[in-house]
């Protein structure tokens, strides 16, 4: 969260210092901006700013729609989740020596796929095995890139009061 909000605070910054337009008679010609306003409208996130703000979240609301057995929610889960890799792997392609693409597929990409059978089961024994799976990927590749100070876990409580994930 604190990612987001800093994030959304440089940007309102940053559009607060962009200048009015002028009328096109007082127009100068294109220059490039500097200070704040350019770094905030050129940020991309970086790897751990993506898996705070896309990833974890994303993994954590599998779990409890799971845990609840809403399994139309774990569908959506599953799929904003597999989205969020990817998107995680087009904006930061390469991280020290990998391939990002590569190394989300090695260490999730099965577990992802046996999480899509156990939700299109309906099957929480499956389901929860497959998660544990997926966990364990994400903590190996934390761990090949020496942050292995960084667990992913089953969560335990909901993070998300203003969620409910009881099956309708």
């Amino acid at each position: 969260r604190i990612a987001l909000v800093t994030l959304l605070a440089a940007t309102a910054g940053a559009a607060a210092q962009i200048a009015p337009p002028q009328p096109p008679s007082a127009q100068q010609p294109a220059q490039p901006q500097r200070g704040p306003a350019s770094s905030a409208l050129n940020y991309v996130p970086g790897i751990g700013d993506m898996m705070n703000i896309l990833v974890q979240p994303r993994h954590a609301k599998l779990g409890l729609a799971a845990r609840e057995r809403n399994w139309d929610l774990a569908a959506y889960a599953l799929k904003e989740l597999d989205q969020a890799l990817s998107t995680v792997a087009k904006v930061q392609p390469k991280y020290k020596n990998f391939t990002v693409s590569e190394a989300i597929e090695s260490m999730t990409g099965e577990a992802m796929r046996n999480l899509d059978d156990a939700v299109r089961a309906r099957n929480l024994k499956q389901f929860t095995e497959a998660y544990g799976e997926l966990t364990d990927g994400c903590n190996s590749c934390h761990t090949a890139l020496n942050l292995q100070f960084i667990k992913i876990k089953t969560p335990e409580a909901s993070g998300f009061p203003n969620q409910d994930f009881t099956a309708p």
